[in-house]
């Protein structure tokens, strides 16, 4: 089995995922029970509503009126009793004052509450020390205050109770097991895994007839049955004590009385129960341990399917933001591979002739080549650039990106014209332009118009030629340059996601150690020798009987 302080961190650690004030209660119970995990005292507190005898059954058991006695509520703070060898009682104030006394009469000013009904603010311990043999070996009687009066004195009772190792409910025979009590029955011990609990009914020798002993003895053993104690095999968990007659008998020594108050019998099992549960400790307190530790689990479970769902659905709003940035991507890409290829067509060196050739020539041909230039090549050229320039920058900004540089449109220097040599005619031709009305002049001009037109076409033919070869270069730069920037990043969880993402699996750490706690449960189970437990509770039982019955 896992050793006490392994499993006591580790439930703490579990409790840091706990909201502080919601879980306040379940965070105070974690820290009781893991203190408890660890004390190597043996607690026994005695549990019952304002007057239904806790002190006077704590003074029985002792043999003398130690605890203060009235009949109006009185215990209004928890007194521990210890092993001592002489009779003393110790105060501590929370001041750090300590206060000491060789009776317990000082108990009545610090231990009992008021008129009001209100205990002292300023006690932080009482304790009470008596040589007694019930009390060696590491043995503690808690006297808890009366419940069902205070919620400040119910909450003190009920962390009291996750810090003992057995409890002894008295009932009331003329109250028998009210509604209340088997409330507190379930809510303070048993959905709290306290299941070493015993019962004892007392004033049942304030009922008159036997038949009414009887009937009220047989109703709470039927309600007893139902709640599972954690006892040894083959001791009962209810008995039937009249405390204040038996603290009579005791104090008189009268045998015959203690024997019929229930006492002997009560403190005999008593002893048989402390002599077995001493060895078992460990095990008895870790099924409250388990009990609370499954609380905090059911929390924690609460909370990790919480944040599952929170997560999942971060992820499926990104997941469908990633994908509309993809498909927007793929978009602007396609848009600007269009773009880049209507500017390529247009660039290609047959078009350009095609288009603009002849204009060009002409131009050139009137010496207004700039002039045509920057009125329609130019303006033609800028407009294709700025579609896509318009498009990349529209498109970086979505995306997030700086805008790249422009397109790198560089024109030719001015087309260089070879013009041809004008032929003049000869003898022959200048003869017979006498005769023919100027026809061979004629056809040299019409030869030198048509060589010059065609050293013009030329011309532009280059330029047209240059230009195409190094906007076409330019355009596939700026292609390769823009591709990265037109590309959807995919966004990084966000850091509250990220803290999700890192709780869940914190609390799924701490859920699985909580699981490895559940599981000693089972093997402590495993191990149970039913048998083996009840010859060892019957030679106890006679061993204690013999011991204790006639002193």
């Amino acid at each position: 089995m896992k050793s006490s302080i392994f499993i006591s961190e580790s439930l703490k650690a579990a409790c840091q995922f706990l909201d502080a004030q919601e879980h306040q209660q379940t965070i105070n119970d974690v820290e009781l029970v893991c203190q408890q995990l660890v004390n190597p005292n043996f607690g026994i507190a005695v549990l019952a509503p304002f007057n239904f005898g806790k002190s006077t059954l704590i003074n029985a058991l002792l043999g003398k009126e130690i605890m203060p006695v009235k009949m109006v509520r009185t215990t209004g703070t928890v007194i521990r009793i210890k092993y001592g060898k002489i009779l003393t009682t110790i105060i501590t104030l929370k001041s750090g004052e300590v206060i000491r006394s060789n009776d317990t009469e000082i108990l009545k000013e610090f231990a009992v509450l008021n008129r009001k009904g209100q205990r002292r603010e300023d006690v932080s311990s009482v304790e009470v020390f008596y040589p007694h043999s019930l009390l060696k070996n590491g043995i503690e009687l808690l006297d808890l205050p009366g419940t069902n009066d205070r919620e400040e004195q119910d909450a003190l009772v009920r962390d009291q109770l996750l810090q003992v190792d057995l409890v002894i409910q008295i009932l009331n025979a003329r109250q028998p097991f009210t509604m209340g009590e088997q409330e507190t029955l379930r809510q303070w011990l048993v959905d709290r895994g306290i299941k070493t609990v015993i019962f004892v009914l007392n004033r049942m020798n304030e009922l008159e007839t036997k038949n009414d002993k009887n009937e009220v003895y047989n109703d709470i053993l039927l309600t007893t049955n139902f709640f599972k104690s954690d006892l040894p095999k083959g001791v009962k968990n209810l008995y039937r004590v009249d405390a204040l007659p038996a603290l009579n008998a005791k104090q008189k020594r009268k045998t015959g009385e203690m024997f019929k108050s229930g006492i002997t019998n009560f403190e005999v099992n008593l002893f048989t129960i402390i002599s077995l549960h001493r060895k078992k400790t460990n095990k008895t307190r870790l099924v409250r341990v388990i009990a609370i530790a499954t609380k905090v689990k059911s929390i924690l479970q609460k909370q990790a399917d919480d944040l599952t769902v929170e997560i999942k659905n971060a992820e499926n709003i990104r997941n469908i933001a990633i994908e509309k940035g993809k498909k927007r991507e793929t978009s602007l890409r396609e848009e600007l591979k269009k773009r880049v290829e209507t500017y390529r067509n247009w660039l290609s060196l047959n078009t350009l002739v095609a288009s603009y050739q002849i204009d060009a020539a002409k131009a050139l041909e009137k010496n207004q080549f700039e002039n045509w230039k920057n009125s329609k090549f130019q303006s033609t050229t800028f407009g294709y650039t700025q579609t896509i320039q318009e498009w990349v920058n529209q498109s970086c900004k979505e995306f997030h990106k700086s805008k790249p540089s422009s397109i790198n449109t560089s024109f030719p220097s001015y087309p260089n014209t070879s013009l041809p040599e004008r032929q003049n005619r000869n003898a022959g031709q200048w003869i017979g332009d006498i005769f023919n009305g100027g026809a061979n002049r004629k056809k040299l001009d019409q030869e030198y118009e048509n060589e010059k037109w065609q050293a013009y076409k030329v011309a532009v033919y280059n330029y047209l030629y240059k230009f195409s070869k190094n906007a076409l270069i330019s355009i596939n730069e700026y292609e390769k340059t823009v591709a990265p920037l037109i590309t959807f990043s995919i966004p990084p969880e966000s850091r509250e996601v990220v803290r999700k993402r890192n709780d869940l699996s914190s609390i799924n750490s701490a859920l699985e150690t909580i699981q490895n706690i559940e599981l000693q449960k089972a093997k402590m189970d495993k191990y149970k020798l039913k048998g083996l437990e009840r010859l060892k509770v019957f030679f106890l039982f006679w061993k204690n009987w013999i011991l204790h019955s006639f002193r």
